[in-house]
């Protein structure tokens, strides 16, 4: 890919979201919930994989502004930057909301515990703030516990509720983004939309 322009690239068409049997394993990612047209305004949060980045450049070459996102940049991140993707070196919350609208927000495997802890209902609001109108947020997890917190945030807080609509689905580990994290015999797939 190096080289060559976004228009020269070819990429397999898709149509919606992906319809999954139940044992199939075709895997889901962003760029699947994402139409072809009008082009959108995507924010890939905490992207460090290169299939991530892939998935990133396939929008851009569809025609979708892209912007990438993480406190750490990793070598996927210094070639996707150089091949002219837009990759920020921040966190989530230090882009400026009133001008960080976004269509789709993408996110695979969070970690927001630890030595950075975020509490569910501040890391659940530095997304959705910055979530454009009748936009959605897509995340994909293998913590039942993360998906389950984030989902209740959305329904039961009283400053979202009837804002935003959350759902919460359960995937086999085929049909979602490949993951570096020890084997589980499920992940959690969650789309939560703005409301128009």
């Amino acid at each position: 890919m190096l080289g060559m322009r976004p228009e020269q690239l070819q990429w397999p068409k898709e149509d919606g979201p992906v319809r999954v049997p139940a044992q199939g394993s075709r895997r889901q990612r962003c760029s699947s919930f994402v139409p072809a047209r009008p082009a959108q305004n995507v924010l890939f949060v905490g992207a460090e994989r290169p299939d991530e980045f892939a998935d990133a450049m396939r929008l851009i070459c569809q025609g979708h502004t892209v912007m990438v996102i993480n406190p750490r940049e990793t070598s996927s991140a210094t070639a996707f930057r150089r091949q002219g993707g837009n990759f920020v070196r921040a966190r989530i919350e230090q882009l400026p909301p009133e001008c960080c609208q976004f269509d789709v927000i993408c996110e695979n495997y969070p970690y927001p515990s630890g030595r950075h802890y975020v509490p569910p209902r501040a890391f659940v609001l530095a997304r959705l703030t910055r979530l454009a109108h009748a936009g959605r947020w897509i995340l994909f997890t293998e913590a039942a516990r993360l998906a389950t917190r984030v989902k209740a945030v959305v329904d039961y807080d009283g400053s979202l509720q009837g804002r935003f609509n959350a759902r919460r689905s359960s995937l086999f580990p085929g049909q979602a983004p490949p993951s570096a994290y020890p084997p589980v015999a499920s992940r959690f797939r969650l789309i939560v939309e703005r409301r128009s």
